[in-house]
């Protein structure tokens, strides 16, 4: 029983390899035919397409300073007047938890968070930048 379902296994796979040597146009039955075979030319690519649609506008950088402090989950800068500006880069702004820093960033219009390139402490002892 062993010895037929291993015939039946390298005759299928057998079948498998000749059937896609066909498929791709190499002949196996003859010697000659094989050597002077040519694989089929893929067709050239496609011309670059232009880039249409609006191009994507870079925010101006902001220069904005505040105390950073946490809002719920997230951390925020309380501007001097008492309002919040979420921040985006916790990671890096949680260092400077309670404290008066500077920071130089770019304000996403669709999130309306501020994401930090550079921040510092105001009296300048500390600094982080990308």
């Amino acid at each position: 029983m062993k010895e037929m379902m291993k015939r039946c296994l390298s005759l299928g796979f057998s079948l498998s390899i000749v059937v896609l040597l066909r498929i791709r146009g190499v002949n196996t039955l003859s010697s000659d035919s094989s050597k002077n075979a040519k694989l089929p030319e893929l067709p050239p690519p496609p011309p670059p397409r232009p880039i249409s649609g609006p191009m994507l506008e870079i925010p101006p950088m902001s220069v904005v300073s505040g105390t950073v402090v946490r809002d719920g989950g997230r951390f925020a800068l309380r501007h001097a007047d008492g309002t919040l500006c979420g921040l985006d880069s916790a990671g890096r702004a949680w260092s400077f938890e309670g404290e008066d820093v500077k920071i130089s960033g770019y304000v996403n219009p669709e999130s309306k968070l501020l994401h930090i390139c550079t921040i510092e402490e105001v009296d300048g002892l500390r600094a982080e930048a990308v």
